[in-house]
């Protein structure tokens, strides 16, 4: 039968210990996101120095070596496994010689003393600690020169031992410290006083100095050092540095325009001026004048008719508008119309006049067409756009030689294919909605779309703005567009908004 030693026993059961199997790592539960104790390394270290015994014989300075395993439960506390091959030898001139081999192992708690004290330091350079521990030793003792009858060898034999040290180490690198170190180890049991081979004393003593080569496993990127070598203020001190680098989030809005300051673009403007959402004024008729400068806000630059003045100021009356809009009318009747050709386009280029009546041209009816947006990958008419669709279709019932192009649009969240035969359904129902609602005849209104293309919002997202139909006073060029090929999700990639 294959007999071990205590020492191996005791460096198999170590490694149990610190590195448990994947079956019983799954039984872990999860770390949780956010711990006032990091994820750190554990340290694996190997250690040589001299080897001593305090005995009944006057020792003589030999050698040990062997290695551990810390591993730190927090920043002051940590747990060490260590192994332990030392050769002793003692001689003098009343009792003779004799040589000891000792195998040993032990479990350890180890304080680090200078993490008790806090700074601003975020990791020591030194690390100062002390120990206390115990675990067995297994010896033979060898009697080389007897003098006296009390000297003998010792067959092999295990005792308990106490362990008690001190310790420095220095860090030399986030993976490397070098560490100097001290113990005395302590025997208990019936033949605790012959580690020498002479029974006459309470119990041997074996003393060991050495050094210490240490590197901390583990992966830098996700884990910390051993923490007996971090500040335990470091966590606190990095969560308050971040907050100080964060922006302080200002409610104030110096021009009480409803847009804060973060996000004005123009911090100067008078009160109640009205302003968009970037706090700019608003130009409703793009003319280049904002609306709190302009006299007609609502009528573009070139149509402006000044018929008298009050004052310095230019004003425009009732006599001027009506005279606006007459002359736009004139031109719708005046510019492109559609007719009949001969050619089966229902276009008469010669005459200007339409077989259906119907006018075509662009004019001050522009300016009461509104868009109606739509809910996400759907055509239906939201009741919301019914007064939107009423205000269309009153301009068509009162110019009633008016045709007007309806286009579709969509926004950026899915396919192309699939977004033009969105934006066309869209179309179809706005149309379907102005015939069979307020019984406006389908060849005054004609069908375009165009997808994705043209958005209102610069948004690759999903966006009400963008998803929209357009009106507007249709051109002798505006043809109704055929329909695209129908695209389903699965088919046609879709991404998911619309």
């Amino acid at each position: 039968m294959t007999k071990f030693s205590p020492l191996a026993t005791l460096s198999f059961l170590a490694f149990v210990f610190f590195f448990p199997t994947s079956a019983n790592a799954q039984d872990i539960p999860p770390t949780p996101p956010y711990q006032a104790t990091p994820a750190h390394m554990w340290e694996l270290g190997f250690h040589g120095g001299t080897a001593v015994n305090f005995g009944d014989i006057e020792f003589v300075p030999n050698w040990g070596t062997g290695f551990h395993i810390r591993r730190a439960i927090d920043y002051v506390f940590s747990i060490r496994g260590e192994a332990l091959y030392a050769k002793l030898k003692q001689e003098d001139n009343v009792n003779g010689s004799s040589e000891s081999t000792i195998q040993s192992g032990s479990l350890q708690l180890v304080v680090s003393i200078n993490n008790l004290v806090w700074n601003n330091v975020p990791r020591r350079k030194t690390n100062l600690y002390g120990f206390v521990g115990g675990g067995v030793t297994y010896f033979e003792v060898d009697a080389l020169e007897i003098l006296t009858q009390d000297l003998n060898s010792i067959n092999p034999t295990t005792q308990t031992h106490a362990d008690l040290g001190l310790g420095i180490a220095f860090r030399l690198s986030e993976r490397f410290n070098l560490g100097f170190e001290s113990k005395a180890q302590v025997l208990f049991g019936k033949h605790a006083d012959l580690l020498d081979g002479i029974a006459r004393q309470q119990g041997d003593v074996l003393g060991y100095g050495n050094v210490r080569l240490n590197f901390n496993l583990g992966n830098k990127e996700k884990k910390a050092e051993p923490l007996y070598w971090v500040n335990p203020m470091d966590i606190i001190m990095q969560d308050i540095t971040e907050l100080k680098k964060r922006p302080v989030f200002d409610m104030t809005d110096s021009d009480a325009d409803g847009v804060i300051d973060l996000l004005d673009q123009d911090n100067t403007t008078p009160p109640g001026t009205v302003v968009d959402t970037r706090g700019i004024p608003l130009d409703s008729d793009n003319d280049g004048i904002p609306n709190n400068q302009d006299d007609e806000p609502y009528l573009p630059e070139s149509s402006k008719i000044v018929t008298r003045k009050e004052g310095d100021r230019p004003v425009t009356n009732e006599d001027d508008v009506r005279k606006i809009m007459g002359d736009e009318m004139n031109k719708i009747v005046n510019q492109g119309q559609r007719g009949t050709n001969g050619d089966g386009n229902g276009k008469d280029k010669n005459s200007g006049s339409s077989s259906k009546g119907v006018v075509f041209g662009s004019g001050i009816t522009d300016w009461f067409l509104p868009n109606v947006h739509f809910n996400i990958d759907s055509y239906k008419v939201r009741y919301a756009e019914y007064g939107s669709l009423s205000s269309i279709a009153k301009v068509m019932k009162s110019n009633p030689s008016l045709a007007i192009v309806v286009t579709g649009f969509t926004d950026k969240t899915a396919s192309d294919s699939y977004n033009l035969d969105l934006s066309y359904q869209r179309a179809k129902a706005a149309i379907e909605h102005l015939v069979s609602i307020h019984g406006i005849a389908r060849s005054r209104l004609i069908l375009n779309y165009n997808g994705e293309d043209f958005p209102l919002v610069p948004s690759t997202g999903s966006t009400i703005m963008n998803r929209r139909v357009e009106f507007r006073v249709a051109s002798d060029e505006d043809e109704d567009m055929e329909q695209p090929t129908p695209v389903t999700k699965k088919n046609g990639n879709s991404k998911g908004g619309f």
